[in-house]
């Protein structure tokens, strides 16, 4: 996943640049900024073709419409938002004004474009963003949606081909089975290659670090119980860090010194913390030697002062909770599945800047023509492979089947479609 980005970010860029990109300004009051955004489009797509419409033309191109923002309609009670207005066959992607910045629109604008191809790709059925679409073979993915006066709907999607797939509302008869399946909570559902229906819910609990490393990592942070390094391991530390870091070789020796003076023949992390407090508060160790201290110690000797999300290695092994996808069986029901899918680990200087949802895999009995089914495992790892994707919550892996995303964009294109049809048949009464 280290270069998923890149790879959506060259994509789109060759996508654009064989494909017509219409800067469409469908503000009421308008002014330069539009040309400031085809300006910021050329730098990011030096290839791309852009022309600026007044007007969206059916059929022709992919349209990035600007609109303007809540506020302005706030203030402006007599003019109407164009935002929901019906384009037909046109492919068209919403930018509000107010989300252009100078200087920090890069991301902005390549989620839009990759929403364009979304959009085209339910367009044409077909998809353009997922590299392994024969693993997909046999898998149907359901979501129930709720619709005026409390109705609900049940949209498909399921790959027909590598290429192709199938995307559509189910009518009543079809339906039924979902809607009437006594579950007030089916939204999600997931049908297996084995014929297996399994809910997808999300639960309202979030991810520790690492279960199995939480209590050592407690104990360490806290020192009530942690390891040690010898007066010779520390020196020798000390001396491998004056050799790597010349510019602290003077400081370093100092602290040699220092450590020579102490009667102690090993240092735990206590000792050590008090020794830091020292260095500080003397100016004998800055900030920086010290974290480079600490990091070798911890290399060397595992010993640690504080987990830093900064250091790779802790984040591998004391947050891996919180990182990339992670699956567990539940203690009581081993037919019950729970993961989660948190941060991508690219590199020394990621950050984690929350916890992440656990979601829950349940089968769903009443829907199964088994009896009961129990968790298919080769399936399970099918599954997980899903969220290996960084187009839908953009440059991150996904936090369920991608092919949700295309059945939220589905059902909105059709709740707009519905809305047009109302408004032509007001007007009829």
């Amino acid at each position: 996943m280290k270069h998923g980005g890149d790879w959506l970010d060259k994509h789109i860029e060759e996508f654009f640049a064989t494909n017509q990109l219409n800067l469409i300004d469908n503000r009421i009051a308008r002014d330069e900024r539009i040309e400031d955004i085809k300006a910021a489009l050329v730098q990011l797509l030096p290839t791309v073709k852009i022309n600026i419409r007044p007007t969206v033309e059916d059929k022709f191109g992919y349209n990035l419409v600007v609109i303007n923002n809540k506020r302005y309609f706030q203030t402006h009670e007599d003019v109407k938002d164009n935002y929901a207005r019906d384009y037909q066959q046109a492919i068209v992607q919403h930018l509000t004004i107010d989300t252009f910045r100078k200087g920090a629109l890069r991301s902005t604008l390549i989620n839009l474009l990759k929403e364009l191809i979304i959009k085209k790709d339910l367009k044409e059925r077909s998809l353009s963003l997922y590299h392994s679409p024969d693993s997909m073979v046999g898998w149907e993915f359901y979501q129930v949606a709720k619709e005026a006066h409390g109705t609900q709907a049940v949209y498909l999607f399921k790959m027909i081909n590598s290429d192709e797939f199938e995307v559509r509302r189910l009518d009543l008869q079809e339906s039924s089975k979902f809607i009437n399946s006594d579950d007030a909570d089916l939204q999600n559902l997931i049908k297996t290659p084995a014929n297996t229906f399994y809910n997808l819910n999300r639960k309202n609990i979030f991810t520790l670090p690492n279960a199995e490393l939480f209590g050592d990592i407690n104990e360490m942070i806290s020192h009530q119980n942690c390891s040690s390094v010898t007066k010779v391991e520390l020196k020798r530390t000390l001396n491998d860090l004056s050799k790597s870091y010349p510019n602290y070789r003077i400081k370093y020796q100092n602290f040699i010194s220092i450590i020579n003076k102490r009667e102690l023949d090993s240092f735990s992390i206590n000792d050590l913390k008090d020794e830091f407090d020292f260095m500080k508060k003397n100016k004998i160790l800055s900030p920086i030697a010290i974290n480079l201290l600490l990091d070798e110690l911890y290399e060397q000797y595992g010993l640690v002062l504080k987990v830093k999300p900064k250091i790779k290695s802790h984040v591998q092994k004391y947050l891996s909770g919180l990182i990339d996808i992670n699956y567990f069986v539940d203690n009581d029901d081993q037919n019950v599945i729970y993961y989660n899918v948190g941060t991508v680990s690219k590199n020394m200087n990621m950050s984690i800047a929350k916890a992440s949802h656990i979601w829950q895999l349940q089968p769903n009995i009443k829907l199964n023509e088994r009896d009961f089914a129990t968790i298919e495992t080769e399936n399970i790892l099918k599954f997980l492979q899903m969220m290996m994707v960084n187009f839908v919550r953009f440059h991150q892996l996904t936090v369920i089947p991608f092919p949700f995303k295309y059945l939220r964009e589905f059902i909105q294109l059709e709740e707009k479609k519905r809305s047009a049809k109302k408004d032509v048949t007001d007007l009829l009464k």
